[in-house]
C-alpha cells in the first residue's frame, strides 16, 4: 500500500505542476462545450481518479500481478502526460489527441484486472467516464477552440 500511495502521490504532484494560474486562465478562456462539468466536479473526478488508481495499483502489487502493476503505472504516467500536453501546451487539439493515446493503457489496465473483481469494479466507472464523457468532451472542446487564444494554430 505504501508503494502505491507514493507512486500515486508523486504522479499527482508532478502532473498538477503544469496547472498554474496561467494555465487555468487559458482554460477559462476557452469556449466550453454545453455539457461541460463545473470546475469543482472536474476536481472531484480527479481526486477520485487518484484514489481508484492507487487502490488498483496497491491490489496489483499485493497480488504480485506484474501486468496490472505495469498498466497501472502506465495509466498514472499517461494521465500526468495528458496534463502536460493539454495545460502545458495550452492546446485543446493536443488534449484530444493525448486523451486518445491515454485510452490505450487505460483499456489495457481494465482488461488486465478482469480477474480481480474488486479492482475491476473499482476501475470500471472511471473507464466508463473517460470513454463516455472525456473523449466526447475533449473532442468538442477542440472543435470549439481550433486555435490557441494566442493566435497560433494547434
Amino acid at each position: 500500500m505504501l508503494q502505491a500511495s507514493a507512486c500515486t502521490g508523486v504522479a499527482a504532484v508532478a502532473g498538477n505542476a503544469f496547472i498554474g494560474r496561467g494555465a487555468m486562465a487559458w482554460f477559462r478562456s476557452l469556449t466550453a462545450p454545453r455539457r461541460q462539468l463545473p470546475l469543482p466536479a472536474f476536481l472531484a473526478v480527479g481526486a477520485l481518479y487518484y484514489g481508484v488508481i492507487g487502490y488498483v495499483l496497491a491490489r496489483s502489487i499485493d497480488r504480485r500481478d506484474a501486468r496490472s502493476t505495469a498498466w497501472s503505472l502506465a495509466v498514472l504516467v499517461g494521465n500526468e502526460a495528458w496534463n502536460g500536453v493539454f495545460f502545458g501546451r495550452r492546446s485543446a487539439r493536443a488534449g484530444f489527441v493525448g486523451l486518445c493515446a491515454f485510452v490505450v493503457p487505460l483499456a489495457a489496465l481494465q482488461r488486465s484486472v478482469m480477474g480481480d473483481a474488486r479492482s475491476r469494479n473499482a476501475l470500471a466507472p472511471y473507464t466508463a467516464y473517460v470513454l463516455a464523457y472525456d473523449l466526447p468532451w475533449t473532442y468538442r472542446l477542440w472543435r470549439l477552440n481550433p486555435r490557441r487564444p494566442s493566435g497560433t494554430g494547434d
